[in-house]
């Protein structure tokens, strides 16, 4: 890693916990990124931290978060645990001087969420959450369009989020498990992301909510192993359960500004990998975008043609191209919207430590605490059937 005169500059080290699926995307997106040094990695499950270690060459490795935390060469600490350690990992590298990037959700509740926001504000901490998606390059085009006044204003929205690795009742995760997942599963793991969106491409937050949360399947076969995300046990060496936890969830919302929309969500429809999509409908023009096709936006008009919109480092608004880095027609994916979000994330690193000034555009933990509260404010509907202000 050079700097501007040229001279050579020491790498920024990383040090990541949690060595699960979405560690190992992690993983594979900082090897990308130039001028950082992955330098430990650290997980209850020795066989996960080891396998990691070894494919990506990493020096490091603790079996044990404050381990990796309390090692001085780290500077910058990826979260990728289970919901339930999120508030005390964080916590504890805000205060040992680290800076952090954590996965969604941020914390258990939006009183964990409220301590972690105001502790990376008394330490100085960049922090990050992993709110990927709206680093697509048309998502980013979307949101500048609506900054821009192209879309006018929101006038509603609609979508889905839906996925079917909980289709089977064999089908088993700790993301059921409210011990280990807080008080929400599906609302929290992929609500989170969808309604991040909508904030992000319309510019307006998430005041009220009207929220139903069902468990399509109340009892379900827990491998007695101990499941990881997206894993099954062998047949015979699993146990019936009573599932508390929600895997689908249906919300009516209300925008800042008077807009209303309405979002479903289910992790048990079959067929359905990774079906995410949003619709805003504006004063202007529409815009849809879907996942099953991520390198297009829809453009929707009253008065003329529809268009398609494709993902263009030379056709996008300027702030924009980017984050498409290939040229128009090789579509961008999933890992490289994280690598969009880590790249901005990281030049904000190199920028501190330099003592430069930057602009931190990519979601934080005052957006992932945003996010707690529409979680927290889904579930209290749901528990008391009625609307349900979001807090703050």
């Amino acid at each position: 890693m050079l700097s501007e005169n040229g001279e050579s500059m020491k790498t920024i080290k990383v040090g990541l916990i949690g060595t699960g699926y979405i560690g190992m995307v992690h993983l594979e997106m900082l090897r990308r990124l130039g001028g950082v040094e992955i330098a430990a990695v650290a997980d209850t499950n020795a066989d996960l931290s080891k396998a990691a270690a070894e494919k990506f060459g990493i020096p490091r490795i603790y079996g044990a978060a404050d381990e990796l935390i309390a090692d001085p060469r780290i500077e910058v600490v990826h979260n990728c645990a289970p919901n339930n350690v999120h508030f005390d990992i964080n916590a504890r590298a805000i205060r040992a001087g680290k800076e952090v990037l954590s996965e969604k959700p941020l914390a258990l509740d939006s009183r964990e969420s409220t301590e972690l926001v105001e502790l990376a504000e008394k330490h100085g901490t960049l922090t990050a959450i992993n709110f990927c998606y709206r680093y697509y390059p048309v998502v980013q085009e979307a949101a500048a369009r609506a900054r821009r006044g192209d879309l006018g204003d929101v006038r509603a929205f609609v979508g889905h989020f839906l996925q079917d690795w909980l289709f089977f009742e064999t089908d088993y995760s700790w993301r059921l498990d409210p011990k280990v997942a807080g008080k929400a599963n599906v609302v929290a793991d992929l609500g989170s992301h969808w309604c991040d969106l909508v904030q992000f491409i319309t510019g307006h937050k998430i005041v009220e909510v009207m929220a139903e949360l069902h468990a399509c399947l109340p009892k379900r076969r827990k491998p007695k192993a101990g499941p990881l995300s997206f894993g099954a046990g062998p047949a015979g060496e699993s146990e019936e359960v009573g599932i508390e936890l929600d895997d689908y969830a249906s919300l009516f919302l209300k925008l800042a500004n008077g807009a209303r929309g309405n979002f479903t969500t289910c992790q048990a429809a079959a067929g359905r990998k990774v079906d995410i999509e949003l619709q805003v409908f504006g004063s202007k023009e529409s815009y849809a975008w879907n996942h099953v096709h991520p390198n297009a936006l829809w453009i929707g008009h009253r008065e003329k043609a529809n268009e398609v919109f494709y993902e263009s480092s030379l056709q996008q608004v300027e702030g924009t191209r980017k984050y498409a880095a290939l040229p128009t027609g090789h579509p961008m994916g999933y890992h490289d919207a994280v690598f969009n979000l880590f790249r901005d994330y990281y030049e904000a690193v190199a920028a501190k430590r330099e003592g430069k000034s930057f602009k931190a555009t990519f979601p934080d933990f005052r957006t992932g605490h945003e996010m707690m509260c529409v979680i927290d404010a889904a579930v209290e509907s749901n528990n008391s059937a009625r609307w349900v202000k979001v807090g703050k």
